[in-house]
């Protein structure tokens, strides 16, 4: 999910968030896993041999209604979308260091407006290496092409299809645990390259402005307070540059430059409760002399809750800055808060729902704001090793101060099949 400040994970791309949250995060050690992430000796897909290596090819096909296709905010049309995606995983089976990757393609129909039809693809590396025995590097990288979502409060409101863009992402982390010390160093770098987009009239709505490339760098501390406590400090630098060429014929650089600095806790409580918090102060400079930059509060949490054996609950919460969609903004902060809940029904069958709410502001030459808010229920039925079974139902509300960003109500149903091998 991307960040001019620091974040929790990276979340489901909404907006287009210009670093990845999970890149800066730090993974909870020690947790076990939640009733989805759980093995289940009896509903585990077997895949392949090669070598060393397992491939797990998978195929799904999901149907859905969405009552405002469009995210219009008067008048929304319904229509029912059907989208095909294949994916195959390679994962390694060694005793030390790791590496996997996978790659997917998805088409999607819709039976009413036709412009909507899109397909995306792209592919994801993970690798970890052993130094030694206190020392290890992960590398995760990404390339994807795809079509920005109609609901982003980026998306271009008057293109008569979807947005298509690229978006390249890598990650380089290394963490060296000296005992009461662990360091975590991580540097990151995101591509965003935007196509133009037609309007209805057949005019081009340029796009190119919002080409940008992000530049990260972090270093954080944890130090042992006790056994299950640590203390933790962070800080990290960072660089937007728009890279594109502007449709104005004077515009303001958007260009910008900040830090963020955060102290918290890192928590390992018996087996119920495990996670961070953290907070501190972030800056922001623009490059340009006519929007001022930003100095606010910089904050995260994710923490994991084991309820009972059977149930598990998150709280995920951070403050973030993503790209604008916008020749009048350097960007917009989201501070957002989420929290999820999974509970294994039988052991085949998982219960989850989410909501969230975020709050968006802007940052550069117009002030002003928007409220999310989501809400998601579903279930899970693992019929057998290779059959998976799931629904989901969810909805989205924006409300916004003015028409700079778009008001609208989204409601969704869906289900599908999903086979692995």
């Amino acid at each position: 999910m991307h960040h001019l400040a620091a974040t929790s994970r990276l979340s489901a791309f909404a907006g287009l968030l210009l670093a990845g949250a999970a890149a800066n995060a730090q993974s909870v050690q020690g947790a076990p896993p939640s009733p989805s992430e759980r093995e289940q000796k009896d509903y585990e897909p077997v895949g392949g041999r090669i070598g060393s290596f397992f491939l797990y090819p998978s195929a799904e096909a999901r149907i859905e209604y969405d009552d405002n296709i469009l995210a219009l905010p008067d008048n929304g049309d319904g229509d029912v979308e059907l989208t095909l995606r294949g994916q195959v995983a390679l994962k390694s089976r060694w005793k030390r260091h790791s590496l996997e990757g996978e790659a997917y393609i998805q088409q999607s129909y819709h039976g009413k407006f036709e412009t909507e039809d899109v397909m995306e693809g792209g592919a994801r590396l993970r690798g970890r290496l052993d130094i030694d025995r206190d020392t290890s590097a992960r590398l995760i990288a990404s390339l994807d092409s795809l079509a920005e979502n109609r609901a982003n409060i980026t998306s271009a409101r008057d293109a008569r299809r979807p947005t298509r863009y690229r978006r390249a992402d890598a990650l380089l982390s290394v963490a060296r645990d000296t005992g009461p010390v662990q360091l975590i160093g991580d540097a990151q770098i995101v591509v965003l390259d935007f196509d133009d987009a037609v309007a209805s009239d057949g005019s081009v709505l340029e796009q190119d402005f919002r080409d940008s490339l992000y530049l990260r760098g972090a270093l954080t501390a944890l130090v042992d307070v006790s056994p299950r406590v640590s203390a933790l400090l962070r800080g990290q630098v960072d660089r937007l540059h728009y890279t594109g060429t502007p449709a104005t014929p004077d515009p303001f650089d958007r260009d910008t430059t900040g830090y963020a600095v955060e102290a918290g806790l890192r928590v390992e409580l018996t087996n119920l409760l495990f996670g961070q918090v953290r907070a501190g102060v972030l800056h922001r400079e623009v490059d340009g002399p006519s929007a001022k930059g930003l100095t606010g509060l910089s904050f995260g949490a994710d923490l994991t809750w084991n309820l009972t054996p059977l149930t598990t609950v998150k709280l995920l919460a951070d403050r973030q800055v993503e790209e604008g969609g916008s020749q009048l903004v350097s960007g917009n902060v989201r501070s957002q808060v989420r929290v999820e809940a999974e509970h294994e029904l039988l052991r085949n069958v998982i219960l989850e729902a989410r909501a969230g709410y975020a709050r968006i502001d802007t940052v550069g030459q117009v002030d002003t704001s928007a409220d999310e808010y989501t809400l998601m229920v579903g279930a899970t039925w693992k019929l057998d090793r290779n059959f998976r079974v799931f629904a989901r139902a969810d909805r989205f509300q924006r409300f916004a101060d003015n028409d700079f960003f778009r008001e609208f109500t989204r409601n969704r149903v869906s289900a599908g099949v999903r086979v692995v091998f």
